[in-house]
């Protein structure tokens, strides 16, 4: 049997990605910066629109225009309301027939990885361990350091690990690693494609299929 470690992005990877709550987080990013800055909405939309032009996180430009800790800025915009999101019991049943050690990766906070692991009604206990955005210190997924920080941490090998991804940028930085990847859902765009190793509709299909591949 394989020995290969499964590794899974949570947002818009284990549940389908969900408008309501990309809004909501917009809505935190805009009230952080709001709050913190004492400005208005419309002043603190203008800022983060100039800060997205030019870093790639918001969370990039703390520390670099703004004193503001970026652990209570991650855990600020990502304390938000899952209850809109699905129980799926059958995603719960595939992964526990999965086997080998199981993780999530996420740049977004255990909490929130708990939170909507308790929604849909999949058991964290599947988990072998949860690697988050305050673990990497903020260098996130899409640079690679990300899941550099996640294989020294648990002494793997990126060879060993199949990671699951909706994010064609984290894919692209996963496989430069020497990951398997998988690519979950239709936001990979077509030079992204190149990057997946497999590519499925979303993680139901991606479950059934690697357990036919890997786990024979």
């Amino acid at each position: 049997m394989s020995t290969k470690k499964f590794v899974f992005d949570l947002d818009g990877t284990l549940y389908r990605a969900s408008a309501e709550i990309e809004k909501l987080v917009d809505k935190a990013v805009v009230s952080f910066f709001k709050n913190k800055l004492q400005i208005d909405e419309n002043k603190a939309v203008e800022l983060i629109k100039s800060l997205r032009e030019r870093y790639y996180y918001d969370a990039d430009a703390l520390g670099n225009e703004y004193p503001f800790s970026k652990q209570e800025f991650l855990e600020y915009i990502c304390d938000v309301d899952v209850s809109s999101l699905p129980q799926d019991k059958e995603l719960n049943d595939l992964l526990r027939k999965l086997p080998n050690d199981k993780y999530i990766i996420t740049d977004s906070t255990k909490k929130h990885v708990t939170d909507v692991l308790s929604q849909i009604k999949v058991d964290k206990d599947l988990f072998k361990n949860i690697f988050d955005g305050h673990d990497m210190h903020y260098s996130f997924k899409c640079t690679g350091k990300g899941f550099a920080k996640f294989l020294q941490k648990y002494g793997l090998s990126a060879s060993e690990c199949i990671v699951f991804e909706d994010n064609g940028d984290n894919l692209r930085a996963a496989k430069k690693l020497g990951f398997i990847t998988i690519g979950i859902g239709n936001k990979i765009n077509a030079e992204d494609v190149a990057f997946c190793d497999y590519l499925y509709k979303d993680i139901k299909e991606a479950l059934l299929s690697v357990m036919a591949i890997f786990c024979d």
